[in-house]
């Protein structure tokens, strides 16, 4: 588990009006150099990459990231956890956040990536699949991430779309828990992310399948009331956005630009 480190500051309200002090923390900048991020799972590796590429320049920064399924992260805030960033793996997902999140309802989203969702197969294909119609056949299992997070839906949407039942399926939590089941055997196919796919396929003889019929999904970026009151994750946030640094980052692990 990620550490958390918590920093409270109370020695303003001894020289401020009461009412200052009932006002909302979020309102009050922070100088506490720890950024704490909510990212989707598929960033993982992309995402440990960035946080070291930018504490080279900001030593004295600590970023604690979560990665989890985007619905998943959004129903730990939505029960209270605490985060200066998230990052969702769609827009829908997002936009739910902001509906139901308080400290997300004046976030102005920014998209930092996009990705595709691909059809992958287990090393070696021993089930020879060569489409998603083959998912039908006797005997194939299908990894699919859990139908409200967004690789799940996408993967919904293909199968609608080409009209095709998995004849056996897993439902997993994440991305990388569909991946896990590939890598492993445990399922002939699954639907991962292209970045995904791309690491994989780096150590394991894996077939990918490509899904023209479905869109690219969006990476977008938002700043909570902690996070736009704390310097730092502001800063974080627009390097992660602008800086071309970052985008060669998420190019090397296969993500597309914004």
């Amino acid at each position: 588990m990620p550490r958390i480190r918590t920093t409270i500051g109370v020695l303003a309200c001894l020289t401020l009006p009461l009412a200052a002090c009932a006002s909302s923390s979020a309102q009050i900048e922070t100088t506490d150099h720890t950024v704490t991020v909510f990212a989707a799972a598929s960033l993982g590796q992309a995402g440990e990459e960035l946080i070291t590429a930018y504490r080279t320049e900001h030593p004295d920064v600590e970023i604690i990231a979560t990665y989890a399924g985007s619905s998943q992260l959004v129903t730990q805030m939505g029960e209270g956890a605490s985060a200066d960033l998230l990052i969702t793996a769609d827009t829908a997902t997002m936009k739910t956040a902001q509906a139901n999140i308080d400290a997300l309802a004046q976030a102005r989203p920014q998209v930092i990536a996009s990705n595709k969702l691909v059809l992958a197969t287990a090393p070696g294909n021993p089930a020879s699949v060569g489409s998603v119609n083959d998912l039908a056949s006797p005997g194939v299992i299908t990894a699919l991430c859990a139908p409200q997070v967004p690789c799940g839906r996408l993967a919904q949407q293909e199968l609608a779309q080409t009209d095709i039942t998995p004849a056996k399926s897993t439902q997993e939590a994440n991305v990388s828990a569909v991946t896990t089941k590939i890598s492993s055997g445990q399922a002939d196919a699954g639907f991962i992310y292209s970045t995904d796919a791309k690491a994989l396929s780096a150590s394991q003889n894996i077939t990918i399948i490509e899904l023209p019929g479905l869109e690219s999904n969006s990476y977008p970026m938002a700043l909570t009331e902690a996070g736009q009151a704390n310097p730092t994750a502001r800063d974080f946030a627009s390097w992660l956005a602008e800086s071309e640094q970052a985008s060669a980052i998420l190019a090397h692990y296969g993500f597309n630009p914004a």
